[in-house]
């Protein structure tokens, strides 16, 4: 089974980003270099990380290990329809790139993902990329621990199916001031709304005046 971690930033007021469309990135602004490399330290102990497509149009992320000591995770984008810009960092510096479609994708979509460097393509799942299917996939092939990073949809999903082991919140002293910014978990349309679930707090910490929380689930007492 994997190890699940979803890594978020969020200001004040529960925002993942300070508005519609903004990039995460943004938010880095308001920290300093310990909580960077603290950051970066805990991408280098995951086998995989990942992301939602709309991080990658929004962010253009690197997801690699750049200001701490250690290796870049596998990374591993789900995109049901195989929609990812096609000039995205990390489908052209040649790291080992995973990319999860449904069988919907249109085949030109994943054929002109396949021509990048170092990037795979698998489908699975119908409509939408099934999760559990892709776990069992990275599961199979050695993965063990995995860092989400976001968007809200992605990690709206993993909580859906129950998939989480592990919640990291970094939380940005700022207030963002935009109700339609996105929030830490939003729906895809359809999906099912969440169950109330409960976590306990195993550590919190402060770097570069950033307050870090960590929590698990809280396991019903014997």
């Amino acid at each position: 089974m994997l190890e699940i971690t979803t890594l978020s930033e969020l200001t004040i007021d529960g925002k993942l980003s300070l508005g519609p469309g903004a990039s995460s990135k943004d938010l880095f602004a308001f920290y300093g270099d310990d909580l960077r490399a603290w950051f970066h330290a805990q991408r280098a102990r995951h086998d995989a990380i990942m992301v939602g497509a709309g991080t990658v149009r929004s962010d253009d992320p690197e997801l690699t290990v750049r200001y701490a000591e250690g290796r870049d995770p596998l990374r591993v984008v789900p995109a049901s329809m195989g929609c990812l810009p096609l000039d995205s960092r990390l489908l052209n510096d040649g790291r080992p790139t995973l990319v999860a479609v449904s069988n919907q994708a249109p085949e030109e979509a994943v054929e002109a993902l396949r021509a990048k460097p170092n990037v795979e393509v698998v489908r699975c799942g119908e409509d939408r990329v099934d999760l559990a299917a892709l776990m069992a996939l990275l599961h199979a092939r050695g993965v063990r621990t995995l860092m989400a990073e976001g968007g809200s949809r992605l990690l709206h999903s993993l909580f859906e199916a129950q998939m989480v082991s592990q919640i990291v919140i970094k939380h940005i002293p700022v207030i963002s001031g935009a109700a339609d910014a996105p929030t830490f978990l939003r729906a895809e349309a359809g999906a099912s709304p969440l169950s109330l679930s409960r976590w306990r707090l195993t550590d919190w910490f402060v770097k570069s005046g950033v307050g870090v929380s960590i929590y698990r689930p809280l396991q019903a007492a014997a």
